[in-house]
């Protein structure tokens, strides 16, 4: 899978922050493991949520409908 790096401020009086973004593909009904103090939870992309980062809801939502369309010609 694709994966994306940035150099980003999560806030205004912190340091920047090397991110390291990564998508991947797996089953609906697999269970979600998070870490301590960050627990996971599905989002539907329909929605806005919060975001420090709010112009990466259309990124996330680009690179989906790509994953889809891929998978749709994939599977003819």
């Amino acid at each position: 899978m694709p994966a994306a790096v940035a150099v980003r401020s999560f806030r205004a009086d912190w340091a920047p922050t090397l991110s390291l973004s990564y998508g991947a593909v797996i089953s609906r009904d697999a269970p979600l493991g998070g870490e301590k103090g960050q627990p996971p939870k599905w989002v539907d992309l329909n929605e806005s949520w919060e975001s420090v980062f709010p112009e990466d809801r259309d990124r996330i939502r680009a690179y989906v409908r790509r994953l889809a369309a891929e998978h749709a010609v994939e599977a003819r």
